[in-house]
């Protein structure tokens, strides 16, 4: 019987990692030097770190500074590829700050539904305005598919 308890255990140990890896390995993942455009993007990461139901985390890391466009447009195409990834056509910047160790966190909401209820959709602990009093807005894929999607040939 021990021995069966033991053997259930490891197998619901194993189980259970193999979900996080499997769920860690469609985290979003973006480097400035894969779009190959040193003067626009100046050795800048976009790591999604943590993906709840409707929710991630996403770590902003510059070693050097950029143009300001071309760090908000990075930024906003990671947020799009983990909305991408996640099968959502809407998402929002629901908080940032600076973590202690330099780097950027957002965290970024997620919906299908165009003008959700933030508090409602995301939770209580969200505003509806950013730290300056701006409204936060949703920002939907499809119409930045023509900024981050290469166009279809017409042959």
């Amino acid at each position: 019987m021990k021995l069966l308890v033991s053997i259930s255990a490891v197998v619901i140990l194993v189980a259970g990692y193999a979900v996080v890896a499997a769920d860690s390995a469609t985290l979003v993942q973006l480097d400035s030097k894969d779009f190959g455009d040193a003067n626009c993007f100046v050795n800048m990461k976009i790591v999604e770190f943590e993906r709840n139901t409707n929710t991630s985390k996403l770590r902003f890391t510059r070693m050097k500074r950029g143009s300001s466009v071309g760090t908000s447009m990075f930024i906003m195409r990671g947020f799009y590829e983990a909305a991408k990834a996640r099968g959502a056509e809407y998402f929002v910047n629901l908080k940032e700050w600076d973590d202690k160790d330099g780097t950027r966190i957002f965290i970024a909401g997620f919906t299908n539904t165009k003008d959700a209820d933030l508090k409602k959709e995301f939770g209580e602990e969200y505003d509806y305005n950013n730290e300056y009093g701006q409204k936060r807005i949703f920002i939907s894929i499809s119409q930045l598919k023509v900024l981050f999607e290469k166009p279809k040939s017409r042959i």
